[in-house]
C-alpha cells in the first residue's frame, strides 16, 4: 500500500544530503544549472532534453516553478505528478500524467530513491522541481531496473509537480459541527487520530446511511470521480478499533514495516464501471472535513460478516485515474 509509484518507491538509500553542484544558473547556458531543459506549464506533461556531454556527477536540482503553498516536511504524505527519463539514451521510463492521476507516497524517510527524499523535502507545494540524479542516489545501488532499462550507471531525470502534502499530525482547517447528526460521540484534536464513544447496545444499521459531517472543511467540494487523499479509523459497532492510517504498518514478504500515513486510497465513485462504493455521499463535502461513514457488511478473512463505520480526514481530492490498459 505504501509503495505507490511503480518505478520510483523501490529502495531506501538513506545515504547523507549531497552537494547540488554550482549555484550558477547559466552554467547549462539555456539548459539551467541542472543541464535540462523542460518545456510546458505545472500541472501538464513536460517534454524533457538535456544539453549535451555527461551529466554532474552529484545530485542537482531546481525549482522551474515556485508555488505559493507549505514547505514538504520530512515524513510528509507527498501527493505529485512526475515524469522519469534517463539521462543516457532519453528514454520516459515512467510517468503519472498519462494515468490521469498524481501519485502519493512518504518521503524523506526512505520510501522512495534517496534522490526523491532529499530533492523534494523543503519545496512548497505547488512548485514544479526538475531534478538530474546520479546512479548512486537512484538505482545504482540495485544494480539498476531491468524492466525499466535502467542500469547501475545511468543518471536518471525527473520533472516533478508538487500538489499537495500532509501528514497523521497535519491539522485540518475546519470548524467542528455544534451537533453532529449521529449516536457515536467523535472527540479529538484535529490534528490526531479521532476517538469514538459507541453507546451500548448499539446494532448496526440494516442499510449505512448518509455520511455525517464531524468538522466542515474550507477546501473546494469534492467531485465525482475523485481520489481522496485521507487518514481514517475504522470502529466495529462494539466500540472496538479495528484500522486506522496512525498505526504503524507491520513487516510482510512485501515491504518492511512502515511508520503510519494517511493513504490515497480512497474513492468517490462512480467507479470506472459506473459501479457505486461506501464513499460516494462524499461528493460535496468539502476537502478538510472530518466525516463519519457507516460502511456496507463486508467478510473477514474467516468468512465472518463484519459491520463497520469510519472517521475519515479528507486532506486532499485528485480526479481518480484511469484504469490500467486505458
Amino acid at each position: 500500500m505504501r509503495k505507490l509509484l511503480s518505478l520510483v518507491a523501490v529502495l531506501a538509500l538513506g545515504s547523507s544530503l549531497a552537494a547540488c553542484g554550482s549555484d550558477d544558473s547559466k552554467a547549462g547556458g539555456d539548459f539551467g544549472k541542472t543541464g535540462i531543459k523542460v518545456t510546458e506549464e505545472f500541472g501538464k506533461k513536460p517534454t524533457v532534453t538535456h544539453r549535451e556531454g555527461e551529466p554532474d556527477k552529484a545530485l542537482v536540482t531546481e525549482v522551474l516553478k515556485e508555488g505559493d503553498g507549505p514547505e514538504v516536511k520530512k515524513g510528509d504524505y507527498l501527493t505529485a505528478n512526475y515524469l522519469g527519463q534517463i539521462w543516457r539514451d532519453g528514454k520516459v521510463f515512467d510517468n503519472s500524467y498519462d494515468r490521469g492521476a498524481p501519485s502519493s507516497f512518504p518521503i524523506g524517510i526512505g520510501g522512495v530513491i534517496a534522490g526523491w527524499d532529499e530533492a523534494l523535502v523543503g519545496k512548497k507545494v505547488g512548485s514544479r522541481v526538475v531534478m538530474s540524479i546520479p546512479a548512486d542516489k537512484g538505482y545504482g545501488p540495485a544494480g539498476g531496473n531491468q524492466q525499466a532499462g535502467i542500469t547501475k550507471e545511468d543518471t536518471l531525470i525527473f520533472v516533478v509537480d508538487l500538489f499537495g502534502a500532509g501528514s497523521n499530525t497535519t491539522k485540518l482547517e475546519a470548524d467542528p459541527v455544534a451537533a453532529p447528526a449521529t449516536k457515536f460521540k467523535v472527540t479529538g484534536e484535529l490534528s490526531a487520530e479521532p476517538k469514538v464513544t459507541v453507546p451500548a447496545g448499539t446494532k448496526p444499521p440494516a442499510k449505512p446511511g448518509k455520511p455525517v459531517v464531524i468538522a466542515t472543511g474550507k477546501g473546494k467540494p469534492i467531485e465525482k470521480g475523485s481520489q481522496l487523499v485521507g487518514r481514517y479509523v475504522v470502529y466495529d459497532y462494539a466500540g472496538k478499533k479495528q484500522a486506522s492510517t496512525w498505526d504503524p504498518q507491520p513487516a510482510s514478504q512485501q515491504a518492511p514495516a512502515q511508520p503510519g500515513s494517511p493513504t490515497d486510497k480512497l474513492q468517490v465513485g462512480p467507479g470506472p464501471t459506473g459501479q457505486a462504493g461506501a464513499l460516494d455521499g462524499f461528493a460535496g463535502i468539502p476537502v478538510g472535513s472530518r466525516v463519519l461513514v457507516e460502511l456496507p457488511p463486508a467478510k473477514d478473512e474467516k468468512g465472518k460478516v463484519t459491520n463497520a463505520f469510519a472517521v475519515i480526514d479528507v486532506l486532499n481530492a485528485f480526479p481518480a485515474g484511469k484504469p490500467q490498459g486505458q
